[in-house]
């Protein structure tokens, strides 16, 4: 019996890999955009003189797992309508919040916009 259950969730476990494979990239670089978020927001934090406790730190773990949860729901919705590219429009909006979090961050540490610099040229 002990056998049986443990070849069953091998192959869930397999099926759920193969599945989910397709949104690993876009999670893993929603990822790195939360973790550069979270590391310039220290920076600014410190600029700005604010105390940095695990009470602040503890949202980019909530919001991360929320942009997780977010993509493999639009990755699933994806699998049932084909055609529609929810991952990518999801994964596309998360990032540009992240990244105008990032600019945000990166104007306290520096006093210059990302943005700003961009639209310049």
């Amino acid at each position: 019996m002990r056998d049986f259950f443990i070849k069953y969730l091998f192959l869930l476990f397999t099926w759920l890999i193969a599945y989910f494979t397709p949104a690993l990239p876009l999670m893993f670089s929603i990822g790195v955009l939360i973790l550069l978020d979270f590391a310039t927001g220290i920076q600014a934090a410190k600029k700005r003189g604010e105390l940095i406790t695990s009470k602040k730190m503890r949202p980019t773990v909530t919001k991360g797992f929320g942009y997780m949860m977010a993509i493999i729901a639009a990755h699933v919705f994806e699998n049932v309508i084909p055609g529609l590219e929810s991952t990518k429009i999801v994964t596309g909006l998360i990032a540009v919040i992240e990244i105008k979090s990032l600019d945000e961050n990166i104007r306290v540490i520096t006093g210059k916009s990302l943005f700003k610099q961009f639209t310049k040229r």
